[in-house]
């Protein structure tokens, strides 16, 4: 993990020297699911955001490497108890994307770890018990380069995160994040 971490903090600088650090931001779609007394509830949230940094490392044009970083800004609204709400708020994950490229086109696999930020919440007295905690993810990246400088993107991740609510009872058990995104690079 260090060494992975140290690759990560350099990257920017071989990526100057490579001319393929980027830039990114997109809608996402939140998807999560609960249980609550052995019964399975779904909670989604169709439009927010997120927000990309990365680097791209090619291999002969034909493979390549992306290590990414982003910020998915989920609000993902999980259970409710009256006056009380569990929800999935934000993520801020580190992904390792390797994949081939024809073209301009490419296909990655994309997995890497999240750190996940959960919360219960009682609107009325504002009590707030959060809670943040780290999950691994996998998924899968199209990208499409409409020019050398920028990249349309649609992507997908999974993850399997238990976390229990206080207020409500109900225990997340997995969620996933449907992505669309635009990319540009410096």
């Amino acid at each position: 993990m260090r060494y992975f971490l140290l690759v990560l903090l350099c990257s920017p600088i071989f990526a100057i020297g490579q001319n393929n650090m980027f830039f990114g931001a997109g809608l996402i779609s939140s998807f999560g699911e609960t249980t609550f007394q052995e019964t399975t509830f779904s909670a989604t949230n169709y439009s927010d955001f997120g927000l990309y940094y990365g680097n791209e490392f090619r291999i002969k044009n034909t493979f390549g490497l992306i290590l990414e970083v982003c910020y998915l800004n989920n609000q993902l609204v999980l259970a409710t108890s009256g006056n009380k709400k569990f929800e999935l708020h934000q993520n801020i994950g580190l992904g390792i994307k390797p994949g081939f490229y024809i073209k301009d086109h490419s296909f990655h696999l994309n997995i890497g770890i999240l750190g996940v930020y959960v919360f219960d919440k009682d609107i009325i007295y504002g009590n707030q018990l959060d809670r943040f905690d780290e999950a691994y993810y996998y998924g899968l990246d199209y990208y499409y380069d409409i020019s050398p400088k920028i990249s349309l993107s649609s992507g997908v991740l999974f993850s399997t995160f238990e976390s229990n609510s206080h207020y409500t009872n109900h225990t997340l058990n997995k969620f996933s994040v449907l992505k669309l995104s635009i990319y540009y690079h410096i």
